[in-house]
């Protein structure tokens, strides 16, 4: 971006250089259904090594080729003239050139089996290499001190800590709605400046609770509706700590739905990180795999007693290195590798939702609570107060705070 204009340096035919396109089959080869895999396999990669797979699938990519910063190399002639027809065959070609043959005989929520872990090793490991390489470029070829990540690609938060570590760039921005879902605010943002001739403010974003709105009495009716022993505790947020620290898990409900597919503290599933057990407990309650990780949010000013070199990060997009002793301290939010896809809160963002973190700390010493989305397995994060309820109902949760009431089964 030079003058408030975009100008292009370097482009990547999709049939040369889809990170996600290739992200996507690999995941396909794994088990996993278009668009289900790339969360879950992220997840899964830590589990595995470097292996066969991880060689074969690196002898695909070609760095700093003559005419791009890097492209997937593929015999055959592959044009760009009908992207439905063209745009995955280079992709399904190295997939079934990587594992031959169907998908990978295994049960995700069984066992892990080798050639999943080996699969998802390889794919997350190019995916870092490539996404580092491109920063090295972007940082050699147009020399701006600041980088700003879009696409599908850019939610892989574990790639966006390596280019976090390498300290390439004075600052990061990694848009919350990076993938397809995102494409709506950038034509409003296009419409707004070049056809109706506004002016964007060049400013960083720093709020995500941008859904619709619901006020007390429509939640009050809801609550009211459903003849539950409810009771109204306001912002007073002690209780439901209390309930955490007692090992409840806790579904979570206030304020405007959070943009992009991220929790972020008012569509959120809340437990105690310092318990072993709510690892398994939450996954089982949510009917996800026993092996995928749970992810913190936790107060600003306390990221660097927990993590090495964090970055204020609001939207749960870039993760870090838990310090070697907090693993152990927050053990339910540590995953295998000794990392975690953090959320930093404080309190001018989100007043209700840092006050709930804060009082977490008072109690016991420690700023941080395991939050991962308000959802059950399938199904889209909640939206409505009729929406909580209904999953707060269905699912195994021992109570629900939904903007002020405060409900236990």
């Amino acid at each position: 971006m030079r003058s408030g204009e975009f100008e292009k340096v370097a482009s990547i035919p999709t049939v040369y250089g889809s990170l996600g396109a290739l992200y996507e089959n690999i995941c396909a080869k794994i088990g996993y259904d278009y668009l289900e895999g790339p969360g879950k396999v992220m997840g899964l990669a830590p589990y595995g090594k470097a292996s066969k797979y991880y060689e074969k699938l690196k002898s695909f990519i070609k760095f700093d080729d003559k005419d791009y910063p890097f492209r997937f190399v593929v015999p055959g002639r592959w044009r760009v003239k009908n992207a439905l027809s063209y745009y995955s065959k280079p992709y399904y070609f190295i997939a079934d050139s990587v594992y031959p043959g169907g998908r990978v005989p295994w049960d995700p929520r069984g066992d892990l089996h080798p050639d999943a872990v080996g699969l998802a090793w390889a794919v997350q490991a190019v995916t870092e290499e490539t996404m580092l390489h491109l920063a090295r470029w972007a940082r050699e070829n147009v020399g701006e001190g600041n980088l700003g990540l879009a696409g599908g690609v850019a939610l892989n938060a574990k790639a966006n800590m390596v280019i976090h570590y390498a300290k390439l760039f004075n600052d990061m921005f990694i848009f919350p709605a990076a993938n397809d879902a995102g494409t709506p605010i950038g034509a409003a943002a296009y419409v707004y400046e070049h056809v109706l001739g506004g002016k964007m403010k060049r400013q960083r974003l720093r709020t995500v609770y941008l859904g619709p709105e619901y006020g007390d009495d429509e939640v009050r009716k809801v609550v009211e509706r459903g003849g539950w022993n409810a009771k109204y505790v306001g912002d007073d947020v002690n209780e439901v700590v209390d309930l955490i620290v007692k090992g409840f898990v806790v579904a979570w409900f206030q304020g405007r739905a959070e943009l992009g597919p991220r929790a972020l503290g008012n569509r959120s599933i809340i437990a105690d990180p310092r318990r072993r057990d709510m690892w398994g407990v939450v996954n089982r309650i949510k009917g996800r795999e026993w092996w995928r990780p749970l992810a913190p949010s936790l107060l600003e000013e306390d990221a660097s007693k927990y993590f090495i070199e964090p970055v204020p990060h609001q939207f749960m997009i870039l993760m870090y290195k838990y310090k070697p002793e907090m693993c152990e301290v927050v053990p339910a939010v540590c995953h295998v590798d000794q990392t975690a896809r953090p959320q930093t809160v404080n309190k001018e963002e989100n007043r209700t939702w840092y006050e709930l973190i804060k009082a977490f700390k008072d109690e016991t010493g420690e700023g941080i609570i395991l939050n991962t989305s308000f959802n059950l397995a399938g199904e889209p994060l909640v939206e409505t107060p009729t929406d909580a309820i209904r999953s707060y109902a269905l699912g195994g949760f021992k109570a629900i705070y939904i903007q002020g009431y405060l409900i236990q089964k």
